[in-house]
């Protein structure tokens, strides 16, 4: 149903002061005088299709928030901003939470005309006191990690892809380009919709971290609503406690220990094999070679290439449960640095890693929602391929029509 002028009125007042901005500056960037926009929020004068584009940009939304039957007043994209005014300065960044915002949008409405439950309602909150010290940080992290491991039936063996089982918990998950210091963020909807974002540009190991790193604001700082991963806060305790969490979820301690142990490397020099006869116990002890003990490059391929992360994580990982030292994690990552990784990973015939592969799961439970509403006739052809298009998927509808989907449903 087509909303009044007073109420379009007056969701443009609310959305001005959700960014804090001021009917002088929106008078300037529309180049009228400011009595004109306070006649805007009262409905005493109309407002054009161009001024209410230009608004829309100026409050970091989308037009059509201000012209559906629901309008939510502080959405979490201007909650971000709020949180982050230095972001205003980028046009990149501006353009890439402009999109987030647009897509968590997107996901709100498919969820309702497909009546799906709110992603929120099924994802446990653990809630824990804020940490005073990055160690109490660190150890909270990596409890959380192990407690939903637990929860999720993983025991220690390696994830399944990352943005799939995001997806299996009710959680969209989606590639933007974003400033190279910011590795993703999470919006959570008031609606209980959660839309979790990762850097386009980074390595597809980073982006697997990354959206492990969010899931776990999701899980410890659901409060927030609005949450920016940036390279200049990771000192900040919730932060590294996201770390530390992604680390242990990616990187389970017992499954690293079992890995290493495999290799008989990583152990002290003098070790331990008791033997029990039920009764007592022998204690046998002997020494190793110390050169058959350390842990070489080659090794870290093979772990980071089984735990699905970077050597370079792997290396902290191995350093922060004692097997490495740290002279000896800056020697290795030396020695990955100068692109002996990539060569090894060759000579031990592990795949290639394929970021268009991984561009598909992100995507998919996204692409998958709009293909069952124009599967139901819930949407149309021309919608589907703008939903598309919001993940650089070109042409979706055609796509479908030759593969023989959707012909009988198909509307322009």
């Amino acid at each position: 149903m087509p909303i009044t002028q007073l109420e379009l009125a007056r969701r443009l007042r609310a959305a001005r002061k959700a960014c804090q901005i001021t009917q002088a500056k929106a008078a300037r960037v529309l180049g009228i005088p400011r009595s004109a926009v306070s006649q805007m929020e009262t409905g005493q004068r109309g407002v054009s299709g161009l001024e209410l584009h230009r608004l829309a940009q100026l409050y970091s939304r989308d037009v059509g928030d201000f012209l559906e039957d629901r309008f939510e007043e502080g959405n979490p994209v201007t909650a971000m901003f709020r949180a982050h005014p230095e972001l205003r300065a980028s046009s990149a960044a501006t353009a890439s939470l402009r999109l987030c915002g647009e897509l968590n949008r997107e996901v709100a409405n498919l969820h309702e005309l497909l009546e799906l439950d709110r992603g929120i309602s099924t994802i446990p909150e653990y809630s824990l006191r804020a940490p005073r010290t990055k160690w109490d940080a660190v150890r909270q992290g990596n409890a959380a990690a192990e407690k939903e491991r637990r929860r999720l039936d993983l025991g220690i063996a390696p994830l399944p892809d990352v943005a799939s089982l995001l997806g299996a918990q009710g959680i969209s998950t989606v590639l933007v380009r974003m400033d190279d210091g910011i590795s993703g963020l999470t919006l959570i909807s008031a609606d209980g919709n959660v839309l979790v974002a990762a850097n386009r540009t980074h390595h597809i190991l980073r982006r697997r971290f990354s959206f492990a790193h969010e899931y776990a604001h999701v899980l410890l700082d659901r409060e927030l609503r609005a949450i920016l991963s940036h390279a200049r806060d990771r000192s900040n305790l919730m932060e590294v406690r996201a770390n530390a969490f992604a680390a242990s979820f990616l990187m389970p301690a017992e499954g690293v220990r079992g890995y290493v142990n495999a290799l008989s490397k990583g152990l002290g020099s003098r070790t331990r094999a008791d033997t029990f006869d039920e009764e007592a116990v022998t204690r046998v002890e002997g020494r190793k070679r110390v050169d058959t003990q350390n842990i070489e490059l080659h090794d870290v391929v093979r772990m980071a290439h089984h735990f699905g992360v970077s050597c370079t994580a792997m290396l902290y990982r191995l350093k922060g449960l004692d097997f490495l030292t740290e002279e000896e994690r800056s020697s290795l990552a030396g020695q990955d640095s100068m692109g002996l990784s990539k060569a090894l990973r060759g000579f031990l015939g592990l795949p290639k890693l394929d970021d268009s592969d991984g561009e598909i799961r992100v995507h998919a439970r996204f692409v998958a929602m709009a293909i069952e509403a124009f599967m139901r006739g819930k949407i149309t052809q021309r919608k589907l391929d703008e939903l598309g298009r919001l993940v650089q998927i070109s042409d979706l509808s055609r796509r479908l029509l030759q593969a023989g989907i959707g012909t009988a449903r198909c509307r322009p």
